[in-house]
């Protein structure tokens, strides 16, 4: 029995608060509530008429609501034929002189780079370019143009018989310009004892010359 009646109260007591928020919310919607409401400086004038207007969805004629929409699906049309673009037409159906010149001249370039490097670049360049020249003009690219071979690579024979060469004619050079220095020397030792002075000197500079003479004789004169 005890267990009921606080139940019971409890029961009561959500009832009675339920009573009261429900004549407070209908003293706010009204007129006079809303007026309060803003001398308070709250506008609640949305509110109400956002509730007003769920109201009068809620007592619309429940035929309305069960009425589903009908989806219309437009019949497929057929695609239009594509009409097919004219091709542009040159004068005379005459080839583009200027293409044809300008493609002339780029495979004469790739052809002087490929003689002068024989890579497979210059090669790929060449031969697209002489195609595409003989594909506009309908003339053979041979005939405007020598096409050229891959230049031959030295064996290694030969590049060490030119490394070799090259190495020899920088020896002799160096040796010339040795023995150029020596007679240059002599002719400074030769002015110095033409010119006289003091005894010492002078067998100084005979010393020295006769050391450049000997050195002259032996390095640069036997061959």
């Amino acid at each position: 029995m005890r267990f009921l009646g606080i139940v019971a109260a409890v029961f009561v007591a959500n009832l009675i608060t339920l009573v009261f928020i429900a004549i407070a919310f209908a003293l706010l919607i009204s007129d006079q509530g809303q007026a309060f409401m803003r001398h308070l400086g709250y506008d609640i004038s949305p509110l109400v008429s956002a509730y007003h207007q769920t109201q009068i969805k809620e007592w619309n004629d429940p035929r309305v609501r069960r009425m589903t929409s009908i989806d219309i699906t437009p019949s497929p049309q057929e695609p239009e034929p594509l009409q097919s673009k004219p091709t542009p037409k040159t004068a005379d159906n005459k080839p583009d002189r200027h293409a044809i010149q300008t493609t002339l001249n780029t495979c004469r370039f790739w052809n002087n780079e490929y003689r002068k490097d024989g890579t497979d670049r210059s090669k790929g360049f060449r031969d697209a370019a002489c195609s595409r020249y003989e594909r506009l003009s309908g003339n053979d690219a041979n005939r405007v143009v020598s096409l050229a071979t891959a230049p031959q690579r030295q064996t290694t024979t030969q590049q060490s018989n030119t490394r070799q060469s090259k190495q020899a004619n920088n020896a002799d050079r160096l040796h010339e310009a040795y023995c150029k220095r020596l007679q240059e020397k002599i002719a400074y030792y030769d002015a110095k004892l033409r010119s006289g002075g003091d005894g010492s000197y002078m067998t100084y500079w005979r010393g020295e010359r006769r050391k450049v003479s000997n050195k002259y004789s032996w390095e640069c004169l036997r061959g």
